[in-house]
């Protein structure tokens, strides 16, 4: 899996300038399209929350839905889990949730390392587009709860993540064990943009130095990596989260399950 994460190259000069690199196919299909396709859940665990786990799983045309994912980087320990963004049952198309699974060694030792986090797209000439501007995101409790415990913001160190857990009372003394009690909402992430690139960066230099990216497609995509490839650039294939395991022989609902496991 970690070996299919690059199919974006990002240097320090990201935060300056957008980003393009030529598509390999061109064979496009904008994700507005696929998910105006998807079936979404009706019904949430709560308001704030991921998708339920016992929904069907499959869209009206009986492809399998992905509503979670997960993400891994090459250079770094820099891994996590992605999902949908529920409030009160309806799907809200322009946020996900995100939990880090795994951080650098250095994350919380190292004042100056950062994580920021960039959409991006494909466009209509068939070149992967990403938004020099980071994102914003906030923090919820737990598995979510629809109330923020954050401010917006575009970027988390440790001494962000240090004030967030004091003045919430959020338990555990890592940065790794604040995301595991936490939820990151990223706003602004509609079917208008593909993917979304996770970069930790140090700044003690000047542009900051990259350590370690990781990208995923943006939810809800088509869980089977072949069918999603069918109407996909191959930038994009290269990031499905089952892109590696595309040779194995399952139905419709067992990708759907296989993507299901990421879920929190």
């Amino acid at each position: 899996m970690n070996a299919q994460m690059n199919a974006l190259t990002l240097n320090h000069e990201l935060p300056m300038k957008a980003l393009r690199i030529s598509a390999i196919l061109t064979v496009l299909a904008l994700l507005s399209a696929c998910g105006s396709n998807m079936t979404t859940r009706s019904t949430a665990l709560f308001s704030g929350s991921g998708p339920t786990t016992d929904a069907n799983l499959l869209d009206s045309s009986g492809a399998g839905e992905a509503q979670c994912s997960m993400f891994d980087s090459t250079s770094t320990r820099l891994g996590g889990r992605v999902t949908t963004y529920y409030y009160d049952g309806t799907l809200q198309e322009d946020k996900v949730r995100v939990r880090f699974t795994s951080l650098n060694e250095n994350f919380d030792t190292n004042s100056n390392l950062y994580i920021q986090m960039f959409r991006w797209k494909i466009g209509a000439s068939g070149t992967a587009e990403i938004d020099s501007t980071p994102v914003q995101f906030q923090f919820e409790k737990g598995t979510g709860s629809a109330s923020p415990i954050s401010s917006l913001a575009t970027s988390i160190g440790s001494a962000g993540v240090a004030s967030i857990r004091s003045a919430n009372g959020i338990s555990g003394t890592t940065s790794l064990e604040f995301f595991a009690n936490t939820t990151m909402v990223v706003n602004a992430v509609d079917y208008n943009w593909h993917a979304l690139k996770v970069v930790l960066y140090d700044g003690s230099t000047s542009p900051a130095t990259v350590v370690g990216q990781a990208d995923f497609l943006l939810p809800i995509f088509h869980a089977n990596p072949n069918r999603y490839a069918l109407t996909h650039s191959s930038i994009l294939n290269q990031i499905h989260p089952f892109y590696s395991q595309r040779a194995t022989s399952l139905s419709e609902s067992g990708w759907a399950a296989r993507a299901q496991s990421y879920c929190f």
